[in-house]
Parts: C-alpha cells; sequence; structure tokens
C-alpha cells in the first residue's frame, strides 16, 4: 500500500474513531441545542445511567480522557513519525470540525456572524467547557468576532504530557475549515495560541 492511501486511512480513522477536540469528545449537551444536532452520533434523548453525574471535577474528567488518549497518540508518534502524525491530525481537525459544524449549522436560518458568535458562546457556556476555558470577547460587530482565551485546561494537560504540538493539530488547527463549514466567505486567523506558548489564545473570525 502507498504512503499517500496509509496517510488517508489514518486520517479517516482519526476523524471517525477518534474525538474532534474537547468539543466532540465529552458529548457537550450544548450540542443539542442546534437543529442540525440531532444527526450527530454521540447524541442521544434517552435518560439513562449513562447521562448520570460521574461525581468528578472537570480536571479529574479532563484527565482521565487524555490519560487513555494522549499516550495512544504518542505511539502513533513514535509509529509513523512526529510530523507525519501532526499533518495527519491537522487534516482531521479541518475535516472532523467542518462536518460538525455543518452538522450543527443545517437548520439555521441565518449563517452571519452573529449567529456564529451565539453558536460558540452557547457551546463554551455548558458543561464541561464553562469550567475547562476562561474567555472574553475581545471585538464582536456584523463582520469580526474575535475572542480571547485566558486559561485552557486542556492546553495545560498537552503541555504537561509534552504534547501540545499534538494538542494543537487535533484541537485547535480546524478554526479556519470550521469556520468556512458555516459560511464561506468567513475565516479565522489564530493570532496567539497558548498551546504554541503564548500566554492567552486569540481567535479572530471574519465575515468577507
Amino acid at each position: 500500500m502507498s504512503e499517500k492511501k496509509l496517510d488517508s486511512g489514518r486520517r479517516r480513522f482519526l476523524t471517525t474513531a477518534l474525538p474532534m477536540g474537547t468539543i466532540a469528545c465529552l458529548g457537550c449537551k450544548s450540542l443539542l441545542a442546534f437543529p442540525g444536532s440531532a444527526g450527530l452520533p454521540f447524541v442521544s434523548g434517552q435518560e439513562s445511567k449513562f447521562s448520570q453525574n460521574p461525581g468528578m471535577t472537570t480536571e479529574e474528567i479532563f484527565r482521565f480522557f487524555y490519560g487513555m488518549f494522549v499516550p495512544a497518540l504518542q505511539f502513533l508518534a513514535k509509529d509513523i513519525g512526529r510530523e507525519r502524525l501532526v499533518r495527519n491530525l491537522t487534516e482531521a481537525s479541518a475535516e472532523g470540525g467542518a462536518l460538525m459544524i455543518a452538522s450543527m449549522a443545517k437548520d439555521l436560518p441565518k449563517r452571519d456572524m452573529k449567529t456564529f458568535a451565539g453558536m460558540w458562546e452557547n457551546v463554551l457556556g455548558m458543561p464541561p467547557y464553562n469550567k475547562a476555558l476562561a474567555y472574553e470577547t475581545a471585538e464582536k460587530t456584523e463582520n469580526v468576532y474575535e475572542m480571547k482565551v485566558t486559561q485552557c485546561l486542556p492546553a495545560k494537560i498537552w503541555a504537561e504530557m509534552k504534547a501540545a504540538d499534538l494538542g494543537y493539530a487535533l484541537e485547535c488547527s480546524g478554526t479556519d475549515a470550521m469556520a468556512k463549514a458555516f459560511n464561506p466567505k468567513m475565516r479565522s486567523t489564530s493570532l496567539k495560541n497558548i498551546m504554541k506558548g503564548d500566554d492567552v489564545c486569540l481567535i479572530r473570525y471574519e465575515l468577507i
């Protein structure tokens, strides 16, 4: 099998079998607020023991997940090479993120910046993200939404596990693809990022 086909297969695996960052991996209930979310594979309308409070803090939940997930990525990095894995994760992040946003926004009546900003603010205002991230709106106009993240628990854990480059590739690199999936006339620029060693994340969305 060619190297190109191997990379393509791994990317598909990362897109479908591995979580698309923290938004998808922990089953955020705020996804249910959007009409297109009903088709997402991790959404269930049935009340069961799976929906009960696990009795863990937000940090314990993230550490439990990353404690299993990140070592698997580290193993893959040794197996196929870190540079190739970063490339595959970056492609998976863009592909998986675009699919997720397209599903979330499927039935929304508008695809303007106000709706986009509201969608993200709804997601980040729900558990566990409201306890894992601290952010503020740096700018919000008809054509611009700029978000400043001052604290990020995932970035802290990725760094502690010496895998911030993998964390950035999987959880942060797909923002432009996600913006374009919401509206092809939108773009996203990462001005600063904690995963890359900056003191804050500064993410700017523009409608052009």
